[in-house]
């Protein structure tokens, strides 16, 4: 009997399946079933309008002043920053050699100091990272905007453009 449709139950089912058939028709008007799946950009301007802390983010350069972008070589690692909360403290690398110092904060005043890095002969890109050295001791402000960090100098001159990057 469990495969057997009574006569007293069609109207049910029927006003179901109408009801199932009108929901899905509503959803896709809607926009809410679709044969694509989201775009790429729609999930990029999603995540850009949240805002990352400053700490405790893995913040890769981007970009140095108004230059080109920044990226790194072949087996070496990427320039980046990491600020750690409670520590006062920060790590990252500068495209060669890793590095580390101090920080120190208060609203939206940033300074680093003790800026110190390691010796390794890279083939690539030591220059590139002194230059990064060097600016990282001229930055007295930061915001950040969104997935953005943007590390400025004492006249509010962008210095040093970074994005939150998420492990997957």
């Amino acid at each position: 009997m469990s495969g057997i449709i009574r006569l007293s139950q069609l109207p049910r089912l029927v006003l179901g399946a109408i009801g199932v058939l009108w929901a899905l028709a509503g959803c896709a008007a809607d926009g809410g079933i679709s044969a694509e799946p989201p775009s790429a950009s729609g999930e990029a301007q999603a995540m850009a309008e949240v805002q990352v802390p400053l700490l405790n983010t893995y913040w890769k350069l981007r970009q140095m002043g108004d230059g080109s972008h920044v990226s790194a070589f072949d087996n070496q690692p990427e320039p980046h920053l990491v600020l750690q909360s409670g520590s006062s403290r920060f790590h990252g690398a500068g495209g060669c050699n890793r590095l580390h110092g101090n920080y120190s904060l208060d609203g939206r005043w940033l300074r680093l100091s003790a800026v110190a890095s390691t010796r390794m002969a890279c083939p690539q890109g030591r220059r590139m990272e002194q230059m990064f050295l060097t600016t990282l001791a001229q930055v007295r402000s930061y915001s950040v905007q969104g997935q953005k960090l943007l590390l400025s100098d004492a006249d509010g001159q962008v210095l040093l453009r970074f994005e939150a990057v998420y492990l997957r």
